[in-house]
């Protein structure tokens, strides 16, 4: 069953005034998600700034509830720009089944999603900057389940784990991804490698094909 929401201004919360390092990213060790990681990310696409996407993945061996967590978006200055709650009663999957991943999609997203069990659209402004950024998953309680920042060279991005991701050019319309077993080392520059955009879906190659959904 497909759950496709539309997430719109509303649901998000805009801090534009945020100079400092918000807590979260502030003096935190790092921790290896078990359950809920971001797994993919596309700050921008062949589209624009709004062509975008991020997605979860669980990767435990039992369902996870994503009722009450939040999704967080910080910019170049550590600044945090949006929040999103997300919807009650969502529920990822375990690893390797339908409905495993969450995507998150901008306004003007343009692909294929090849799990389309949990998508949510968000309506409003640009939620991920290309040049630097970061996002980062909040349970209930407040605890950060899992982050990821992403920089230009010689950049930095916070929230983040270790060093960040570095940021592929636009042009090529790629995403950033962990490996094929979401290996999360909470090592940002080391987990996360530039790749084809695949939402729902593992790299190097979609677990499905989009037209009929039948294995490769």
């Amino acid at each position: 069953m497909m759950s496709r929401l539309v997430i719109g201004v509303f649901a998000a919360l805009t801090v534009p005034t945020v100079t400092a390092a918000p807590l979260e990213a502030q003096g935190l060790a790092p921790q290896v998600s078990t359950t809920v990681v971001v797994n993919e990310v596309a700050p921008s696409g062949p589209a624009g700034e709004k062509d975008e996407f991020l997605e979860l993945r669980n990767i435990s061996t039992a369902p996870v509830s994503l009722t009450g967590f939040t999704l967080r978006f910080s910019g170049p200055t550590c600044a945090l720009t949006t929040v999103l709650a997300l919807p009650a009663g969502l529920v990822l999957q375990p690893a390797n089944a339908a409905g495993q991943y969450l995507v998150v999609t901008g306004q003007d997203f343009a692909g294929t999603i090849y799990d389309q069990t949990n998508v949510l659209s968000f309506v409003g402004p640009d939620l991920m900057r290309a040049d630097v950024g970061a996002v980062a998953l909040f349970d209930p309680t407040g605890r950060r389940v899992d982050a990821v920042g992403w920089a230009a060279p010689f950049r930095s991005a916070c929230p983040q784990e270790g060093p960040p991701a570095r940021t592929p050019p636009p042009s090529l319309g790629l995403s950033l991804s962990r490996n094929y077993l979401s290996w999360d080392t909470d090592n940002n520059r080391n987990d996360f490698n530039p790749t084809p955009r695949t939402p729902g879906a593992q790299w190097p190659e979609p677990l499905a094909r989009p037209e009929t959904g039948l294995p490769r």
